[in-house]
């Protein structure tokens, strides 16, 4: 049984097929959803230093999945907050977390953070995400697979331990 959430093989954050992308995959644990990137120095902004964009990107997924998780409906961001806490050497393997918080009104409410395996915190951010209809997720569910097989994202969150 899979744990990992479903993916679009060209997607730029989660993407095993985009050449040019973090090729990461995100799981669920508990009421968190999680990812791991060890960034390399061609993600670099300056030299030692992962861009802040890469870690705004994995923050917005990462983020961005939890209500996912919770509701059982895809959703998209419409707002990002990110407070960067410490430059981010490329040589350390990143654990990226997300949590839903309040999923109550029309927007959609999430945090994040990044830190390392020694929990240096190097990130957090806040996000406010627009849930999509049911139509509208299952039309992009089916553009999506978890390790290459078709599926509803209720079937999909039940494989990776997510309530749906």
């Amino acid at each position: 049984m899979s744990q990992v959430l479903p993916n679009y093989e060209f997607c730029y954050v989660c993407g095993h097929a985009n050449p040019l992308g973090l090729d990461v995959r995100f799981r669920v644990e508990g009421d968190v959803v999680s990812t791991r990137f060890r960034p390399d120095p061609m993600h670099a902004g300056y030299p030692g230093r992962v861009h802040g964009g890469i870690l705004a990107a994995l923050l917005d997924e990462t983020m961005g999945w939890a209500p996912c998780v919770k509701a059982g409906r895809f959703c998209v961001s419409v707002e990002l907050t990110i407070r960067y806490l410490k430059p981010v050497p490329p040589d350390r393997e990143l654990v990226v977390i997300g949590r839903a918080l309040d999923l109550s009104r029309r927007l959609w409410d999430a945090e994040g953070e990044i830190r390392d395996d020694e929990g240096v915190l190097y990130a957090r951010g806040s996000g406010r995400f627009f849930p999509l209809s049911q139509k509208e997720t299952d039309a992009v569910m089916a553009q999506l697979s978890v390790d290459g097989e078709r599926m509803s994202l209720t079937e999909a969150l039940a494989r990776a331990g997510g309530r749906g």
